[in-house]
C-alpha cells in the first residue's frame, strides 16, 4: 500500500470507501487484492454482508410489488360484485355509473379497509394521522382558531369523512339539521329555498356552523356539489362534547351563522321581491292587450 500511504487523507477517504462499495456489492477486490489473513476476513464479512443487504432490497421491492398488485385486485373485485350487485337489482344505467364513480373517486384503483387499518395503530398513532389530515381544515375555520390543542384535536378526532359526486344535495334547505361541514376538496354552491344561488365555496370553506348551536334548527340553504367532494362531517353531539367548557365559542358560531342566515334572507327577499315585480308587469301587459 505504498503508494495509498503517500496520499493525502481525502484521497485515502475516498479509495478507502471505493473499496468497500466494490466488497459489498462482491464485484471485486480494488486495486488491493488481500493476502493477510485480517484483510481477507474483513473482505469476506463485508461481501457477505453486502448479499444479504441485496437479497433484502430484493424481497422488499417484491412485497412492494405484491401488495400494490394485491390491493389493485382486490379493488377490481369489489368492482365486480358492484356490477353484478346492480345486474342483480336491475338498477337504472346512471345510477350504476354514479355508484361505480364513487368507487373511483374514493379509493383510487386501490381498495383498502381504513378502520382495520387504523384499529391496530395506537391511540396517539391515530391521532396524529387525523390532525395531519385534518387539521388545514379546521385551523383556517375563524371560530376555531382559539381553541386549546388538545380541544382540536378532539374536534378532528370526530371528523367523519364523506364523498360527495357533482349534483348531490349535501345540504337541503328547510330540513332539520344536525352537523356542519368541512370542505376538504371539491367546489359546492349555496343555494337559496328558492334555488337562488348565492355564492360558491371551495377548499377549506365550511358550511352548515349553525346546526351545532340550535337543535331542531331547519337548514336556511341547500349546498349542492359542482364537482367531485371530499367533506368532513362534524356532528353536533360530538361538537358539545369537545367545547362543553368553551362557551365563548358558542357566541363567534352564532355571530357568523347569524350573518350568514340574514345575508341568505336579504338575497331571498330581494329574489321575492324580482320575481313579484316581473308578474306584476305580466299582469298588466296581458291587460292591455285586451283594453
Amino acid at each position: 500500500m505504498t503508494g495509498l500511504d503517500s496520499s493525502s487523507i481525502p484521497s485515502r477517504f475516498q479509495y478507502t470507501l471505493f473499496i468497500v462499495v466494490e466488497k459489498l456489492a462482491a464485484s471485486g477486490y480494488g486495486g488491493f487484492v488481500p493476502r493477510t489473513s485480517g484483510h481477507i476476513v474483513l473482505s469476506f464479512v463485508l461481501i457477505l454482508i453486502g448479499r444479504v443487504l441485496e437479497c433484502y432490497i430484493a424481497v422488499m421491492l417484491i412485497q412492494i410489488k405484491a401488495g400494490k398488485q394485491a390491493s389493485e385486485s382486490k379493488f377490481q373485485e369489489i368492482i365486480n360484485q358492484l356490477c353484478a350487485y346492480t345486474s342483480q337489482k336491475q338498477l337504472p344505467k346512471h345510477m350504476k355509473i354514479r355508484l361505480l364513480a364513487y368507487y373511483y373517486y374514493r379509493f383510487r384503483n386501490s381498495y383498502f379497509r381504513e378502520k382495520s387499518i387504523l384499529s391496530n395503530l395506537s391511540e396517539q398513532l391515530r391521532q396524529e394521522i387525523a390532525l395531519q389530515s385534518s387539521h388545514r381544515l379546521v385551523q383556517n375555520v375563524a371560530i376555531f382558531k382559539d381553541l386549546p390543542k388538545y380541544v382540536l384535536r378532539s374536534i378532528i378526532k370526530n371528523l367523519k369523512f364523506e364523498l360527495y359526486l357533482p349534483n348531490d344535495v349535501i345540504i337541503k334547505a328547510g330540513a332539520y339539521g344536525d352537523c356542519m361541514f368541512f370542505l376538504s376538496a371539491g367546489t359546492v354552491a349555496v343555494l337559496t329555498p328558492t334555488g337562488k344561488e348565492i355564492c360558491h365555496l371551495d377548499d377549506g370553506a365550511h358550511f352548515g356552523e349553525v346546526a351545532l348551536l340550535v337543535g331542531e334548527q331547519r337548514r336556511v340553504a341547500s349546498v349542492i356539489a359542482i364537482e367531485v367532494c371530499e367533506v368532513y362531517r362534524l356532528d353536533r353531539k360530538d361538537f358539545r362534547k369537545c367545547i362543553s367548557v368553551h362557551t365563548e365559542l358558542f357566541a363567534k358560531i352564532e355571530r357568523l351563522a347569524t350573518e350568514r342566515i340574514e345575508r341568505a334572507m336579504i338575497i331571498e327577499e330581494h329574489h321575492k321581491r324580482h320575481l313579484k315585480r316581473s308578474s306584476v308587469q305580466a299582469d298588466r301587459k296581458t291587460v292591455g292587450r285586451y283594453t
